[in-house]
């Protein structure tokens, strides 16, 4: 007759909570960004603080060979993953500060190419978000484009700025 010993197996329940499927699309998902750090990024990844992933994003940006480059991307995975979680919060935090950089500068593009008259950009907004009020936008650009010809930065850009942050955060 075999017993068990009730602490390990509270042990193996609070490790196991999450299924193995949620395990394996969480570090695809951390290997997608690992990839985005390796290949796009350079924002200082060195405040993490951990010496084995900073040289090893090193070495993976200064190589070309694309196999050295994948095994380079999934040890970097395996070593965010397996760290603790004060680093793994410190690499996402980084992560998304990058990802908030990036939609300001979308919008500040939209923003320029709106007053610029771009007719791509407008049909570009209109067809990722279909119900928006067309009119409404066209009257906001009208509006800011009159201010910038006059020499103002008042309230036309800012209310154009204002839709597009809302108009991209849905």
């Amino acid at each position: 007759m075999t017993t068990f010993n009730s602490t390990n197996r509270s042990e193996e329940g609070i490790k196991s909570d999450i299924s193995k499927s949620q395990k394996k699309r969480e570090l695809i998902e951390l290997r997608y960004i690992v990839e985005d750090l390796i290949h796009h990024t350079n924002r200082d990844f060195r405040s993490l603080g951990v010496e084995a992933i900073t040289s090893a994003v090193l070495l993976a940006r200064g190589t070309t060979d694309t196999t050295v480059i994948k095994r380079q991307i999934q040890y970097i995975t395996k070593l965010i993953h397996k760290s603790e979680p004060e680093v793994r919060n410190r690499f996402m935090d980084l992560i998304e500060q990058q990802n908030v950089e990036k939609k300001y500068q979308k919008i500040l593009r939209w923003r320029r190419d709106l007053l610029n008259n771009d007719n791509e950009t407008f049909s570009l907004i209109m067809t990722d978000h279909p119900s928006i009020d067309r009119q409404h936008l066209r009257q906001l650009i009208r509006n800011a484009s009159i201010e910038k010809t006059r020499g103002q930065h008042g309230s036309a850009c800012k209310k154009l700025f204002r839709f597009l942050i809302e108009l991209d955060a849905y």
